[in-house]
Parts: structure tokens; sequence; C-alpha cells
């Protein structure tokens, strides 16, 4: 994977690695913090995700329960043409209370969808997640 390409975040969560995991992996967690009641994920190999009102939807490839959860991405509006992203999570507990997360998302069509990518990720997702995780919801 050429890391240039992808977008890649690692941020301390003050939570346990069982709640972020839970927040990563859990339909009605994602559901709750995103405030999207029609977000789901099948956190088995195969199973399929869906989040932002199924603009993104995707396949889970990997659950390595409670380190690793990998599935692919695909916007509503790309072209049939452009293959599916991919996005990665790693969580290394830190403690009993506090849990390192790292997102690699890769394979983007091109910069711009990479680059519109890189500050979603903390608009949309990391940002609300850590809010929800962190005030113990």
């Amino acid at each position: 994977m050429d890391i240039k390409s992808a977008v890649v975040k690692e941020i301390t969560v003050r939570a346990p690695a069982g709640r972020v995991w839970a927040a990563l992996t859990d339909s009605a967690t994602i559901a709750s913090w995103m405030d999207d009641e029609s977000a789901a994920i099948e956190a088995r190999p195969g199973g399929e995700c869906r989040f932002f009102d199924g603009s993104t939807t995707g396949h889970v490839v990997k659950v390595e329960a409670p380190r690793l959860l990998e599935y692919t991405w695909r916007q509503a509006e790309w072209p049939s043409e452009w293959a599916d992203s991919n996005v990665a999570w790693r969580l290394t507990p830190i403690g009993t209370d506090s849990t390192r997360l790292e997102l690699t998302h890769s394979n983007f069509p091109n910069e711009s969808e990479r680059a519109s990518h890189d500050d979603g990720w903390d608009e949309y997702w990391l940002r609300p997640m850590v809010e929800h995780l962190e005030a113990g919801a």
C-alpha cells in the first residue's frame, strides 16, 4: 500500500478498548453516535455495512475482535468503474481506560477523493465517535 495515497489517523480515546470496539462494530451504538438510525454493520467476514443514510456501503473483510476491523468502502456517487476503497481500524489498549485507535483508509480512486475523506473522517466520524465515547454515553 502506498501510504501517501492513504488517509491515516491515529488518536488516543479515553475509553476502554471494549467500548471503542462496540462504537465500531455494534449497529445500535454506531447509529447512536452517528445520529443515523440506518447505520449498520454485520461484524463478520462477508457482512454488510452501511453508513450515512446508505450513502456509504461496504463489506466486512476481516474481524479480529477487539483489535482489528477491516471493510470495503464505497460512496454511492462513485462511478461503477471505480474500485471500492478499504478501511482498517486497529485498536491497542492503553491501560484499562484508554485506547489507541489507528484508522487507515486506502485504495482511493483519485487524489480528490482521498483529500475529501481526509477531512471527512475527522468531522463526520472520529470527532462525534470520540465525543460519544469520552462522555461515557
